[in-house]
């Protein structure tokens, strides 16, 4: 017999590998639970409470404060080594500066534009070809003087060597301080939202001017000008990087799948775990794993904070198929072509929508308002329509096998073509205009023809 969990405590929890089919934990807090592996079929997750326990909570947020600061501190060191080239008289110097400064302005600009994984490709090419430059044209002058005694050439080499070196070194330490603010603004993000993202920001711009104003003593006051410009622009582009990929969900980001990894580990574990007819209505699931799980018509109509739970190898990562199973609100919309098998529409509002050439196997659309949509060569085979309304709908081609689910439907007619401008009103069954489906009389209707592959 199922056990009743409603309302209960289980932070931190272990029901690793345990069979839990239809036990009841709704209302439940299972912050830090680990189901991996558990078997969960039609277990009932409502309005449960799922993710981090507040220790972790804490110490997350301590870590990305402590990353932000070292960010802060990196960002500012590469900004003085910068300064400290462009305030030498040295003309080398400054050259190398200034083409440090535009690498330095392409990586953040391919940061923005394009995320931190293709900078920091651009940025490894940039170095290796400053690298391979530099100690070829040192080689080619070393044995043009081949010979001689150039002892002052052979220092002003190894100086130009050490400017270029500076310069690649300066651009990688700013840049390494641009991806630790990145990945401290996704953590802190995930685990406490923008005002925990607000505070870390200041943390990494306080340690970045308070290096910078020590840099004025040590080596002069343009030095620290630009060590305070490069290290705030650094910090204040790499914090909106790390805030667009984690809060506006563009194009996947190994930034955000990072933080979601390392928060996720220490909050409430589904990973291989078996969800099928599982209910998470109205959960809150932030910092939740289901990677790998099995989540076929699992429920998650009004879930919370699921965009912050680790979903990427379920269905769930499709950003607009999440909001649909949100909010099954899908009137008029058009699904053609799209696999949905093994979701749950339960409730949901489909009216006039399209779903020619739609995979729906194994979906649960029971109850749903299915009225004049087009189910045109359309799979169905195990699909729930158990109570759905179905009236006017357009059954053409579609795939209905016997292990469809027709019981209690509400149609009252159907029709058997998609309508053209020269035949508006197609096939009506009943055929007879002012006449509608008894109680029965759809579902006997259907179930013959479901004994061949198709509706004809």
């Amino acid at each position: 017999m199922a056990s009743n969990h409603r309302r209960a405590k289980f932070r931190g929890k272990s029901f690793k590998g345990r069979n839990l089919t239809g036990e009841d934990f709704s209302y439940s807090d299972i912050t830090g639970a680990d189901f991996s592996g558990a078997i969960c079929r039609g277990t009932n997750f409502s309005h449960a409470k799922a993710g981090l326990q507040r220790r972790w909570a804490i110490i997350l947020i301590i870590f990305s404060f402590i990353l932000s600061a070292l960010s802060g501190l990196i960002s500012a060191v590469g900004g003085s080594l910068l300064g400290f080239l462009l305030t030498n008289p040295n003309q080398e110097n400054s050259y190398v500066a200034i083409i440090s400064l535009v690498v330095l302005s392409v990586f953040l600009l391919l940061t923005i534009r394009k995320g931190v994984g293709a900078a920091c490709g651009f940025l490894a090419v940039a170095v290796i070809v400053a690298g391979v430059a530099a100690v070829l044209w040192a080689g080619l002058v070393a044995v043009s003087w081949v010979g001689l005694r150039a002892t002052t050439e052979a220092m002003e080499i190894a100086q130009i060597v050490t400017v270029v070196v500076t310069g690649a070194v300066a651009v990688v330490v700013a840049a390494i301080g641009a991806v630790m603010v990145a990945g401290a603004t996704a953590i802190a993000g995930t685990v406490a939202g923008l005002f925990a993202v607000t505070i870390m920001i200041s943390v990494a711009a306080a340690v970045a001017g308070t290096v910078s104003m020590k840099t004025a003593v040590m080596v002069g006051v343009v030095a620290a000008g630009v060590a305070a410009a490069v290290s705030v622009l650094v910090v204040i582009i790499s914090a909106c990087v790390g805030c667009s990929v984690l809060f506006a969900q563009g194009k996947p980001s190994w930034v955000r799948n990072m933080s979601l990894a390392l928060v996720t580990k220490y909050g409430t574990n589904f990973s291989n775990a078996d969800l099928t007819d599982a209910d998470f209505s109205q959960a809150r699931l932030k910092n939740t794993n289901f990677n790998q799980a099995i989540v076929t018509r699992t429920d998650w109509f009004q879930a919370k904070k699921l965009d912050f739970a680790a979903i990427k190898t379920t269905y769930l990562a499709d950003i607009e198929l999440r909001e649909l199973l949100l909010t099954k609100e899908l009137q008029d919309k058009n699904f053609d072509g799209w696999n949905l098998q093994g979701i749950n529409l339960e409730g949901a509002n489909l009216r006039d929508s399209s779903f020619v050439g739609a995979n729906l196997k194994e979906s649960n659309l029971q109850n749903a308002d299915i009225s004049r949509a087009k189910l045109v060569e359309t799979q169905l085979d195990k699909t729930d329509f158990s109570g759905a309304v179905l009236t006017g709908a357009y059954f053409q081609n579609c795939s209905i096998t016997p292990e469809t689910k027709l019981d209690g439907v509400n149609c009252e007619y159907i029709f058997m073509r998609v309508p053209t401008p020269e035949e508006p009103n197609p096939n009506r069954q009943p055929p007879n205009w002012e006449a509608t489906f008894q109680p029965g009389e759809f579902t006997r209707l259907m179930k013959p023809l479901s004994k061949v592959s198709k509706i004809l």
